[in-house]
């Protein structure tokens, strides 16, 4: 007895089975991903849900310390103005101490070393974002996702000494009244030139922990690409394979139709 029946259902199973890893080789070239969904790869979409978390902490940290380093740097531009207002006092305040000078040539010293005041108050008033810079208050900032902080010191342009220097009893209307003003300008320059030093301090530790997260960051991104991104050489290559397994499949199971149907008709 001639078999004119067969069961075809091996041939079909593996005629979708290639075509349908195909249709994901491509997939996973035209979307750049190899992750298209999490059979995928369980345990990798696991890794990389891990790291892509890590990568959003860490680039609202580097955000904290861009900040943070654009504030200081703010402050070391207002103190450097600051400190050329002082140097400019101290040099009127030195002119005023001469005796030999008239009157009227020390008054206009002292109108300008008037106009230097409101100067100076206003660097010391600075706001950077609505936070002021020179109120001694210092700043907390995070560097790490972790909780690691970096203490920003905080400038206080407020001391007795630069108060001295912008009270309204300071002038340089006499040589007394100047070298009295005088002390209280190098007191005040020498609190500027500590604040700047501290402001230094602060930017080096600033960039420091944004070099170290930079690093951290590109590992990172790295290990995701390793897990995520479509590998183009092998998917193409695997495209290829499918589809000519497919097309044998396909072609077998039209050949075995082929016999059965040459059979049925011998027997007809």
């Amino acid at each position: 007895m001639i078999p004119v029946q067969s069961n075809n259902t091996s041939f079909i199973e593996q005629l979708n089975w290639h075509s349908n890893q195909a249709t994901a080789a491509l997939e996973r070239l035209s979307s750049g991903s190899k992750l298209l969904a999490p059979q995928d790869n369980a345990a990798g979409l696991a890794v990389a849900t891990r790291l892509g978390a890590q990568l959003l902490q860490l680039n609202a940290t580097t955000n904290n310390i861009s900040n943070a380093v654009s504030f200081t740097q703010t402050q070391n531009g207002y103190l450097g103005g600051a400190q050329k207002v002082l140097d400019r006092m101290g040099e009127l305040a030195i002119r005023a101490q001469d005796a030999t000078m008239p009157d009227e040539v020390r008054t206009l010293y002292n109108t300008e070393f008037r106009a230097l005041k409101d100067t100076f108050n206003d660097a010391r008033t600075a706001q950077y974002n609505g936070v002021n810079l020179f109120d001694g208050k210092s700043l907390s900032v995070a560097i790490t996702p972790k909780n690691h902080t970096i203490e920003a010191k905080g400038i206080d342009l407020f001391t007795d000494e630069t108060n001295t220097v912008t009270a309204n009893a300071t002038n340089l209307n006499t040589p007394a009244n100047a070298k009295a003003t005088m002390e209280a300008i190098l007191q005040a320059s020498e609190q500027t030139t500590i604040g700047r030093a501290s402001l230094g301090s602060t930017l080096n530790a600033l960039v420091m922990a944004g070099e170290q997260i930079a690093s951290i960051r590109t590992n990172l991104s790295d290990s995701m690409r390793q897990i995520q991104d479509t590998d183009v050489a092998d998917e193409v290559t695997n495209q290829a394979l499918e589809q000519i397994l497919t097309q044998n499949s396909l072609f077998t199971l039209k050949k075995t139709n082929l016999q059965h149907s040459n059979v049925l008709n011998l027997i007809n």
